[in-house]
């Protein structure tokens, strides 16, 4: 039997959203919560800037312009509450990730990973430098030495 192939779905924001990960390919890192009812912050950017192209007749250009102005206004209040010590609950955030998706300091979860990672890791080569002896700039010869390749006789 042969059916007809169902047209795509296509949704008014799914250009702008497209727009949003070309602009910010690190988003498409930031994991998405299916068990919430609460909208990802991208698509609620894109349908934001849909809503302010078709409230104020603008184009995609200008209301971009409007709705990053909105988002940096978001992240500003949200990093002068945390700065005061009386954070905001992340349920109120729209056009930003929550605090549990990006990482205010090193910009997304994967960076402060890798930060984390980093950190240990030098750790743990100053333990092996004061267990072996030997100074920062001897112990980084070494493994230099020892990284560098052989020649072939």
């Amino acid at each position: 039997m042969r059916a007809r192939k169902p047209k795509e779905l296509t949704y008014a924001e799914d250009a702008l959203s497209r727009a949003y990960y070309k602009r910010d390919p690190t988003a498409a890192f930031d994991p998405i919560d299916c068990e919430s009812t609460r909208t990802h912050y991208v698509t609620a950017f894109a349908r934001r800037q849909l809503e302010v192209m078709r409230e104020r007749k603008m184009n995609e250009r200008e209301a971009l312009t409007v709705v990053e102005r909105e988002q940096a206004d978001e992240r500003k209040r949200f990093a002068e509450a945390r700065r005061e010590g009386a954070p905001i609950s992340d349920d109120e955030r729209v056009l930003t990730p929550s605090a549990s998706d990006r990482d205010v300091e090193h910009g997304s979860l994967i960076e402060a990973i890798q930060a984390e990672e980093e950190a240990r890791w030098k750790e743990h080569v100053e333990a092996l430098k004061v267990k072996v002896g030997e100074t920062a700039e001897e112990a980084s010869l070494r493994v230099a030495a020892d990284r560098a390749p052989r020649r072939r006789k």
